[in-house]
């Protein structure tokens, strides 16, 4: 979990990921599949151990936006398919197809640069990315048709996968999003009828579902709710307790405790001399392993010793704690700023929230800062 050089951890819960997963296609029923959205590191998760975990469990597909990282879980040796998403110049859509991927085309020169590197004989795989409404990437919707009508006359292509994204954070953007969602509905509607449906659709991702739209897609993509973030600004939008995070414990011990007598000089929290004696502890975890420094007004703690204790501030690679009232806290000793110890806890969001920062955020600040470990 850590080591005694530079004690500090974060620990990743596979069983939440894994049940999150259940949650999601309890929600949706067994006529639509499963897509795990693993970009960003697996949202900061580490794509190889999430990936891995996920293997077995039957998903349609992961979709990534990094190369390197989708490369590495073909190399891992798993089974589910890999798609990457839109992002890739014309000139590297061989270079994807070689390594056993499926990238994602937005326009004809990315297309006919996919059948090109079509193996012989064969065909190259692609998914085709619809923009919807969001207005960043993809073939605009009233386009789509057309389009998907030249992709069937290339030799050496086959479009695999047609999806949306939809995504929105308040009430005003479910609105759009439904909206939205029966366009693309419509669409697919237009296809079945000629008889050109791809094998996948997919429409709804975390927020659709979270909020409770529907579709007529076959398949939902899930990032967020899979790894136990709400995708939305408050909690108004809908409830998403049901997913855990994921992330459940971030750590460090204590290195030093130092005893200030009354009246000596104390500079760490601006405090510049003390009224009355202080006990302080210092962990080797700051800003430099993925902390943000906490926002006006929030009052952060951690956990010693199943107890909390006020966090006095958070520099670059250091920790220093208010040990008043913890008399038995020694060197050495856990310090949690996330998880559990006895009956105490701190839950992520009270971690996010000191932050300042979303829990998707608070993930991304973390990744890769910190030893991990898997459970």
């Amino acid at each position: 979990m850590s080591c005694p050089a530079h004690p500090a951890w974060a620990v990743y819960d596979l069983d939440r990921l894994r049940a999150n997963l259940g949650e999601v296609r309890r929600r949706i029923g067994p006529r639509q599949a499963c897509i795990a959205a693993l970009k960003a590191n697996a949202y900061g998760h580490g794509v190889l151990p999430v990936a891995r975990a996920l293997d077995g469990e039957g998903l349609a597909a992961f979709m990534t936006g990094s190369f390197d990282e989708a490369r590495r879980m073909k190399e891992a040796g798993l089974r589910t398919p890999v798609v990457m998403f839109a992002g890739a110049l014309p000139a590297g859509m061989a270079e994807l197809i070689a390594a056993g991927l499926t990238p994602t085309v937005v326009d004809r020169a990315g297309a006919e640069a996919a059948a090109d590197a079509a193996p012989p004989g064969g065909a190259a795989h692609v998914y085709v990315k619809v923009d919807a409404g969001l207005g960043r990437l993809g073939v605009a919707l009233e386009e789509a048709e057309k389009f998907l009508d030249a992709l069937a006359r290339m030799p050496g292509l086959r479009v695999a996968g047609l999806y949306t994204h939809l995504p929105f954070a308040d009430g005003s953007g479910r609105d759009w999003a439904e909206r939205r969602l029966k366009a693309f509905d419509a669409l697919l509607e237009r296809l079945a009828q000629a008889g050109r449906t791809p094998p996948i659709t997919q429409a709804r991702a975390s927020c659709c579902l979270a909020a409770g739209l529907s579709d007529r897609a076959n398949a939902v993509c899930i990032g967020h709710l899979l790894f136990g973030l709400s995708p939305f600004a408050d909690g108004s939008v809908a409830d998403t307790s049901a997913y855990r995070p994921v992330l459940a414990e971030v750590g460090s011990r204590l290195v030093h405790i130092g005893d200030h007598r009354q009246g000596s000089d104390f500079a760490i929290g601006n405090s510049y001399g003390i009224r009355h004696g202080r006990r302080a502890g210092v962990a080797p975890i700051g800003v430099s392993h993925g902390l943000l420094r906490p926002v006006s007004g929030s009052r952060p703690q951690a956990l010693i010793r199943g107890r909390r204790v006020p966090i006095i501030a958070v520099t670059l690679e250091h920790l220093v704690l208010d040990l008043d009232g913890v008399d038995d806290a020694a060197v050495g000793d856990a310090v949690l700023l996330l998880g559990s110890q006895g009956d105490a806890a701190i839950e992520f969001d009270e971690l996010a929230a000191w932050f300042g920062t979303s829990g998707l955020d608070t993930a991304m600040a973390l990744s890769g800062r910190l030893p991990s470990s898997y459970r």
